[in-house]
Formats: structure tokens, sequence, C-alpha cells
């Protein structure tokens, strides 16, 4: 447990947290205690989202070279 600390959310509302995260009650938001924290949880979003963006390309790329261009073909 880490000593109690005054954090002021993105939205305004103040809170009191004794862990590294927390909830903002009025927007739900993620509260950190340490600044870094939140670095790092923007940087693990846009990771998680570029990974994502990865993955779909590749199943569309799959799609495309094994269903669609086989189909175009069969009827030329």
């Amino acid at each position: 447990m880490l000593t109690e600390k005054q954090v002021q959310c993105s939205c305004g509302h103040t809170l009191t947290m004794n862990k590294k995260k927390t909830w903002c009650d009025k927007c739900c938001r993620p509260v950190f205690y340490y600044a870094k924290d939140q670095k790092k949880d923007k940087l693990n979003h846009y990771y998680i989202i570029a990974v994502m963006a990865l993955v779909f390309g590749f199943l569309s790329y799959l799609f495309i070279e094994m269903i669609a261009v086989p189909l175009l073909t069969i009827s030329l």
C-alpha cells in the first residue's frame, strides 16, 4: 500500500488514492498514482490498437488471397 495522495482527474474531480491505479467516480477514466504509469498506459493503448490493425490487415489479406482471387478466376 502506498501513502494516501490527492490526485486530480482530467475531468477536475479530486481523488484520494493509496493504490497505483483507480477509476474516477465522475468520468470513469483511469487515474494513476504516478505520472509515468499514465504514460505507460497510453503507450499500451496505442500498441493494442496497432496489433489489432495488423491482425485485421493480415486476415483481410488471407481472405483476398485464399477466397476472393480463386472465386474470381473460376468465373472468368
